[in-house]
């Protein structure tokens, strides 16, 4: 009986893939317990403050948004009507 050589299977690349991706995951998830947490402002005053500065910062993101959608259905409106006057009757072809 001839014997054939030993050929090593070939690695499975998706194999590969998903166990960097674990491998990654448990890395960044250890980094993150072992960090230590941003220091709690001692002082009322402090907290207040950036308290004060996130909810102007929501009322601005906000605001934006709002703009954003305007400009959008402006946009949206323009186009329609383009669209439409560019659009042949067919009702006057009958």
């Amino acid at each position: 009986m001839p014997t054939t050589p030993f050929k090593p299977q070939p690695t499975n690349l998706l194999a590969l893939l998903l166990g960097g991706a674990l491998v990654l995951s448990l890395g960044l998830n250890g980094v993150l317990l072992t960090a230590r947490p941003e220091p709690w402002p001692d002082d009322d005053d402090a907290l207040a403050a950036t308290t004060a500065d996130l909810h102007l910062t929501q009322r601005l993101l906000a605001q934006c948004q709002q703009h954003q959608l305007r400009q959008d259905s402006l946009r949206t409106h323009t186009a329609s009507a383009a669209l439409a006057d560019h659009q042949p009757d067919f009702s006057s072809a009958q």
